[in-house]
Formats: C-alpha cells, sequence, structure tokens
C-alpha cells in the first residue's frame, strides 16, 4: 500500500512537472524568504498545540490522561512522520500506539483500543472541518466538487461521533472550536505562500484558495499531501480566472514551508528513539558483554 501511495505521488508530480514545467518547483523554492520559515514555524506550531489541546478532551473521557507538553510532542512527531511517510496516518498511529511513561490509563487492558479511538476522533473533527470548508466555497464555483466534499466532511463527522459519545455536549463544541482553529493556522499558512509567490493574486482569492488545497491534501493518497495539493491549487485558481502555473507554485511552497514546520517532531522523534535504540543495542549484546560493562562501571 504504502509503496503505491509513492508511485501515485511520483506519477502526479511528473505529470505535473511535463505539463506546466519544472520551473514552477524550483521558483517556489528560491522564492520563499527566511522569515516565512520562521512564520511556517509560528503557525505550524500553533496548529500542533490546537491539535494536542483537542486529543486532550477527548482522550480524557476514555479514559486516558497526557499531560499538555506530552501531548504536543506526540502531535509534533506525529506531524513530522505524516509528512513524510505514505497515507498520512503513520505518525497518528504511532501517536495512539505510544507506550511511553508520558501518559496514564485507567484499564491497561482496553489502554491500545481507547488510544486508537481518542486519535481517530481528534483526527475525523478535523478532517470533517477541512472538507466542510472545501465544500463551502465550491458551493458557488463547482457544485458537484462541493457536493462531494460536504459528503466526505459528513462521513468523517458520523464516523468520529461513534468515539464522541462520552463526550458531553460542551467537549464536543471545543473539539470542534479548535479544528476550526486549527484549520485557520494551516490555511493562513497557505495564504502566506500566496502573498509571497503570487503578490497579485486577488486578497478574496486567498481563502477560497487555501480551503481547496487543504481539502485535497487531506485526501489520503498520497505522501504528505503532495501532488493531489497542487493539482486541488491549480484548479482552485483556474476557478477564480487565475493561472494553474501559479496555483501550483503556491501550493508547492506551502508544501516547502509545511514539512519546514514538522522539523521540531523530527528531534522530538530522534530524542524518543535513541534511547530506546541504546536499551536495544544493550539486550542484543548478550549477557557476558553485558557483564562486561557492568564490571566496567564498578
Amino acid at each position: 500500500m504504502g509503496t503505491t501511495q509513492i508511485l501515485i505521488t511520483g506519477a502526479i508530480l511528473l505529470a505535473i512537472g511535463m505539463l506546466w514545467g519544472p520551473e514552477n518547483f524550483t521558483s517556489a523554492m528560491r522564492g520563499l524568504p527566511w522569515w516565512s520559515f520562521a512564520a511556517a514555524g509560528a503557525l505550524g506550531g500553533a496548529g500542533v498545540v490546537v491539535q494536542a489541546l483537542r486529543w486532550r478532551i477527548v482522550a480524557r473521557h476514555h479514559r486516558i490522561e497526557v499531560g499538555l507538553g506530552a501531548a504536543i510532542a506526540r502531535c509534533w512527531q506525529a506531524a513530522f512522520l505524516n509528512s513524510v511517510l505514505p497515507g498520512g496516518l503513520a505518525g497518528d498511529a504511532l501517536r495512539a500506539a505510544d507506550d511511553s511513561t508520558d501518559a496514564s490509563v485507567t484499564s491497561r487492558r482496553r489502554a491500545l483500543a481507547s488510544g486508537f479511538a481518542s486519535m481517530a476522533a481528534e483526527r475525523l473533527v478535523g478532517t470533517s472541518v477541512v472538507f466542510t470548508a472545501g465544500g463551502v466555497v465550491l458551493l458557488p464555483l463547482a457544485p458537484l466538487a462541493a457536493a462531494g466534499c460536504l459528503l466526505a466532511a459528513l462521513i468523517a463527522a458520523v464516523i468520529a461521533s461513534r468515539w464522541l459519545r462520552r463526550v458531553p455536549a460542551a467537549g464536543v463544541l471545543q473539539i470542534i472550536l479548535l479544528s476550526v482553529l486549527g484549520w485557520a493556522c494551516f490555511a493562513t499558512l497557505f495564504m502566506l505562500s500566496v502573498a509571497v509567490l503570487d503578490p497579485d493574486a486577488p486578497l478574496a482569492v486567498l481563502p477560497s484558495s487555501a480551503a481547496v488545497a487543504l481539502a485535497g491534501m487531506s485526501v489520503p493518497v498520497g505522501v504528505g499531501g503532495w501532488g493531489i495539493r497542487e493539482m486541488a491549487s491549480a484548479w482552485s485558481f483556474t476557478l477564480s480566472g487565475l493561472s494553474s502555473a501559479d496555483g501550483i507554485r503556491v501550493s508547492v511552497g506551502y508544501g516547502v514551508l509545511a514539512l519546514a514546520s514538522t522539523v521540531p517532531g523530527a528531534v522530538i522523534l530522534a530524542l524518543r528513539v535513541m534511547p530506546r535504540l541504546r536499551q536495544a543495542r544493550y539486550f542484543a549484546a548478550g549477557p557476558r558483554q553485558r557483564n562486561r560493562r557492568r564490571r566496567a562501571t564498578l
């Protein structure tokens, strides 16, 4: 499955390069000033904090207690893995299955199921918000595509409701509002890419192009949203009477900025993995070598 998704992403990007030229990729990377990366880090970090807050609400009602710092660390790590691995879900799967001591559960027997339920619920609410935004902006421009987005939003919400039954109405409202705030963080990052790489684009186009691009990259068929997002952005630009090539360049810029914003997650992953690797090497060394190390420390 992962190999297929990598091939799909590669094929779409190759087709985009052949149809619109590779210069849209290179010019996007060259055109991003240093301060845009600082802004991306701030917006991406805000999005991670919002997701952590959302996750903690759901997890608490599934009898899982995660500290805010631990939740932020796990969500940032997940954001990085989702950006570089096929499907965009591997990081969240690890977040749900992680057996670290930074979380406590009431019942160990159902800990794994509760972890996946809380993760799936908060992710699906976020997905529903993303597709709802895409559907709303597309209604006057492409009603059929809008209907598809709204249907996807409804399906995600219905599935999420299965794991939100334990959450009171006030908690569900908080989760939805946090999801909207998280969407706004990444939509703002996309609009920043538009402002930097296509400054002549009308201001009215920025929110709609961001909504369509984010909805496109939420379809889990590639790697980190690449390819699908560029096609969706190009299409949204043409709907507004703008150049599809500009839409691709802006989307590539967004992809670079979004990936850069997940770098702290890579650092967190390394810090969490290195001690476990040392421990694994220690046990793989065998009893004789372990005894030698113990004697050497005495």
